[in-house]
């Protein structure tokens, strides 16, 4: 029997526990297996699922555990990439009906990354056709629902990816970023996701016309994690005039150097799109705001001015707006 409890620890416990072998890659498969077939049906997070190539990826890692090779930093890990991210023999169908047969023969560069360094594909994530959407749902596969209420959105276009990795379904997960694609899942299942400065990560190949303009990045369920992930993907890339590296030789260690918000420099603003954010929503960020700021002993806090008349960086008390919008596709 799976073991279920290896799906709530962190991508960095997992791939610590690989590399001590207490614990098999090929487990830790079976268990985020596991919970794809209890909990994916009722949430539609991953719409197309690799096991078989997974299980045998997750055996030649356990081999070269076994004969001592060097690992990678996700060596072991499962991961799942959005549906509109190539995937060499792995189908990916952009979320639309055009595409419902279409099978990459080669890896996104940012997919080879992911697997340079270790990382299991285990499956595709759901998103918007062509991932136009801030709801993760089309017409190929219908609807994508908050793991928190299933009658609410995830958001979107990575509300798959944000899904998968809340749930438990896959420690980790790539998704891509153009206005909030990332960010805003990441926010609504109560997740971290980092949409990382253009160029840091790499973007090819670019097949629809807005994506020069996205960037990949990692969804977890730690801040650690993320870094993790993100450490694995940045890196200087031959197909991107942009392409620049970083200017910290690792993202992990930049975020373990932290302890707590002492010394960090931190901006807030309460409502920066200026379209309203739900009374509740407001308060339990005001309050994380100010307890940033009573933690910060070296610098005050930032306040960014958001729209005329209100106060910067704090709700002026009129907004109003959404938590998680109702899902309108039917199930």
């Amino acid at each position: 029997m799976a073991d279920k409890s290896l799906t709530r620890k962190t991508a960095r416990e997992l791939a610590a526990m690989i590399k001590a072998r207490a614990v098999s890659p090929v487990e830790v498969l079976d268990a985020h297996l596991a919970v794809i077939a209890r909990v994916n049906p009722k949430l539609n997070a991953i719409v197309t699922l690799a096991a078989e190539q997974a299980n045998d990826n997750a055996r030649a890692v356990e081999a070269a555990v076994m004969r001592g090779e060097r690992l990678g930093a996700l060596a072991g890990l499962p991961v799942a990439i959005k549906d509109v991210t190539p995937t060499a023999g792995i189908r990916t169908t952009f979320g639309s009906p055009l595409y419902k047969d279409h099978v990459p023969e080669e890896d996104a560069e940012a997919v080879s990354r992911l697997k340079a360094a270790g990382a299991i594909v285990l499956g595709k994530t759901n998103t918007p056709e062509f991932a136009t959407g801030a709801n993760t749902v089309n017409a190929l596969f219908g609807a994508t629902r908050n793991p928190w209420n299933p009658t609410l959105s995830p958001a979107g276009s990575s509300g798959g990816s944000a899904v998968a990795v809340a749930t438990g379904m896959v420690p980790i997960a790539q998704g891509t970023d153009f206005g909030c694609s990332i960010r805003i899942p990441a926010a609504f299942c109560g997740i971290v996701g980092i949409r990382p400065t253009p160029g840091l990560t790499p973007n090819h190949p670019t097949p629809l016309l807005w994506d020069p303009g996205q960037v990949h990045g990692p969804l977890a369920r730690t801040a650690e994690d993320a870094a993790l992930v993100l450490d694995a993907m940045i890196g200087l890339s031959r197909f991107s005039p942009i392409s620049v590296a970083p200017p910290w030789p690792s993202a992990l260690a930049e975020v373990d150097r932290y302890k707590d918000a002492r010394g960090l420099q931190i901006a807030y603003a309460s409502d920066i799109a200026g379209i309203g954010v739900d009374a509740e929503i407001d308060a339990i960020c005001r309050q994380a705001a100010r307890q940033l700021q009573d933690a910060r002993s070296t610098h005050p806090m930032a306040a960014i001015p958001t729209r005329p008349g209100a106060a910067p960086g704090w709700s002026d008390g009129n907004s109003r707006g959404f938590r998680g919008s109702k899902s309108s596709a039917r199930t």
